[in-house]
């Protein structure tokens, strides 16, 4: 009927991270132009990552990168988007796998002589390698840069890996004082819900880690606002590498927890539970 109304464009699903750029970009303003001035990275490869066409860009590390580069820019998460945009190349890569087609013997007299044979892979080996140079020169210096820095961030953020890769840094011992600007760092040991409440209880900010995940709380973060989790036992928090153990009982909502390296050693060490705001516990 001509008096109904067709739904808005806000209505329709998001089901891509692409169009989840996409609509970030728009609600503060900017356009495509816009975000490649602030990213350096070009606009033709920015209309791809919000398209989810990763084909055409230069490889798996050089997409995270900007699109990671775009979140910032856009003031969304770079991690999340990460992740996600990580799945993502993931599922396109399974989805374009060949099906399998069923062995038939094939006549011997039809097979390709041994000359032949390794002239072919002769060209084969011509042409990947004039593709991997073309695909270099393809990327721009500025997003060269930004990919590889980006990739840098990725690797900060991921698991620690085996012993004797890298010295891990000492971690404080029980008792010991820790710096006021000691880091504060979240780890997934599953799928977990984190929010961050500010003054009045309510959670201004929010994230999910997977498994293995880390984030470090920004400093801001670790003097403005509290800590909530409906998952405790899923969570680990070091503050300056060490861990200060279980928030809360498993399968419980904490919240209200502090997240300032001092008032979280103490609660460590069992001591100084005046200066350290007890968390309420509520079952889910």
């Amino acid at each position: 009927m001509a008096d109904e109304e067709a739904p808005e464009q806000g209505e329709l699903a998001i089901t891509r991270t692409g169009d989840r750029l996409r609509l970030a970009r728009e609600a503060v303003g900017l356009s495509l132009a816009d975000v490649a001035t602030r990213t350096r990275i070009t606009q033709r490869h920015l209309e791809a990552i919000e398209k989810s066409e990763f084909s055409g860009l230069p490889g798996r590390t050089y997409v995270t990168g900007f699109a990671r580069a775009y979140a910032r820019a856009v003031d969304l998460p770079e991690a999340e988007i990460g992740a996600a945009i990580r799945r993502e190349l993931e599922e396109d890569a399974y989805g374009s796998r060949p099906l399998y087609e069923a062995y038939e013997p094939t006549d011997p007299a039809r097979l390709p002589t041994a000359r032949l044979a390794w002239t072919l892979v002769i060209v084969a080996l011509l042409l990947g390698s004039a593709y991997g140079i073309w695909r270099f020169l393809s990327v721009e210096p500025d997003e060269a840069l930004i990919a590889a820095q980006n990739q840098a961030a990725d690797n900060s953020e991921a698991p620690a890996t085996a012993p004797g890769t890298a010295p891990t840094p000492k971690a404080a011992a029980p008792g010991q004082s820790v710096p006021a600007d000691a880091p504060v760092v979240l780890t997934g040991l599953s799928e977990v819900w984190i929010g961050f409440d500010d003054a009045t209880g309510k959670t201004e900010n929010w994230r999910t880690l997977d498994a293995g995940e880390t984030y470090e709380v920004p400093a801001a973060y670790v003097q403005q606002f509290t800590l909530r989790t409906s998952i405790p036992q899923a969570l680990k928090v070091t503050v300056g590498g060490r861990d200060i153990g279980a928030v809360g009982p498993a399968d419980t909502l904490v919240k209200n927890i502090s997240l300032k390296p001092a008032d979280l050693v103490a609660r460590a060490d069992g001591a100084g539970a005046a200066q350290t705001i007890p968390p309420v516990a509520t079952k889910r």
